[in-house]
């Protein structure tokens, strides 16, 4: 079986290349499945023009190509793909990853190409069970091609449980910071409502205005390091911190990589009550704890009752490996292509 990928960006140290898609490539190829494409410095325009013979097309994230370079043009390549993919009978898989796309800019062009991507995909893909909804409230009819998969993850948790030590840290937010994740905002809640928690935020803000903006609310409890973070370092820092807290806003976010990440290191966390976190709030292997209103978030951290359990998390971890997805993954496949 023979798939193409979109996106495929190339690895060349001038673009951050999406981890999502490497293991999503990775998971594939450890199934049999040959990826067509290879990576590239332009992974949607490289498309244009080879041949057609994949069983299938596989795109993530297409809906936000009116915000790239060339834009336009960029979205006028996808509409030609999309239809040229349809023309010669081949199977399209989207996958739905957030409600909206994250950046306001270009809505009618987004819009077009999200109606073209659900009326026209052979198979919907979320990872997350508001997705189903999303898709049933937009169109009814592409409910029935829509499939809920479990975000796939790793596990990093360590072999052995470490040392129990005192934690110097109440909530802990890391990764990009972009306007859409409400780390601001938050920030200066807490300010504003003197919250007696000591939160640490690491991570590299999108522009030097926002990094201004949050370093002129650090104060005593609250500490704000403007780079990004490595994972064997982000273990020592979850072992340190009682919770880890994503606090995006609502509008647009349906799963997340910080989640799931997050979880791999067996990390406690809090975050909003939608899409992937709403879910595992509801797993009883996990302790993740949703909140409503930021207002909430102070009560959780200072009363919740359950606690991470290392040998429940490595089973959840297991279960929804990357492995696990790409046999999943494949199952749907064959399915698809052989109707």
């Amino acid at each position: 079986m023979k798939v193409t990928i979109y996106p495929r960006n190339l690895d060349n140290g001038s673009i951050q290349v999406n981890p999502y898609i490497k293991d999503f490539v990775s998971a594939l190829e450890q199934e049999g499945i040959v990826v067509a494409n290879p990576p590239h410095k332009n992974p949607l325009f490289s498309l244009i023009g080879r041949q057609t013979d994949s069983d299938a097309y596989i795109f993530h994230w297409l809906e936000n190509v009116p915000d790239y370079k060339y834009g336009m043009l960029q979205t006028l390549a996808a509409l030609w793909l999309l239809i040229t993919i349809k023309f010669n009978r081949k199977r399209i898989i989207w996958f739905l990853h957030n409600k909206q796309p994250h950046v306001v800019r270009h809505q009618w062009a987004k819009k077009l190409l999200t109606h073209l991507l659900i009326s026209k995909s052979d198979l919907i893909v979320t990872h997350a069970t508001e997705g189903v909804a999303v898709i049933r409230n937009r169109c009814r009819d592409a409910e029935s091609k829509t499939l809920f998969l479990h975000h796939p993850t790793k596990n990093r948790m360590p072999a052995q449980a470490a040392n129990a030590q005192t934690t110097d840290t109440d909530l802990l937010i890391w990764g990009n910071i972009s306007r859409y994740k409400g780390v601001a905002e938050f920030i200066r809640f807490a300010n504003e409502h003197s919250l007696k928690l000591k939160i640490k935020v690491i991570g590299k803000c999108s522009s030097a205005d926002l990094f201004e903006e949050l370093k002129q609310q650090a104060n005593p409890y609250i500490s704000i390091e403007n780079r990004s973070i490595r994972f064997d370092e982000l273990s020592k820092e979850i072992q340190k911190t009682r919770y880890v807290l994503v606090p995006y806003a609502t509008e647009s976010v349906l799963s997340s990589g910080i989640l799931m990440d997050s979880l791999s290191f067996g990390a406690r966390v809090i975050g909003p009550n939608i899409g992937s976190f709403r879910d595992y709030a509801n797993e009883p292997l996990l302790c993740v704890h949703t909140f409503d209103s930021f207002s909430e978030i102070a009560s959780i951290a200072n009363h919740a009752a359950r606690h991470a359990n290392p040998d429940d998390y490595r089973l959840f971890l297991e279960k929804h490996s990357w492995k696990e997805f790409g046999k999943a993954f494949h199952y749907q496949l064959q399915k698809l292509t052989q109707q």
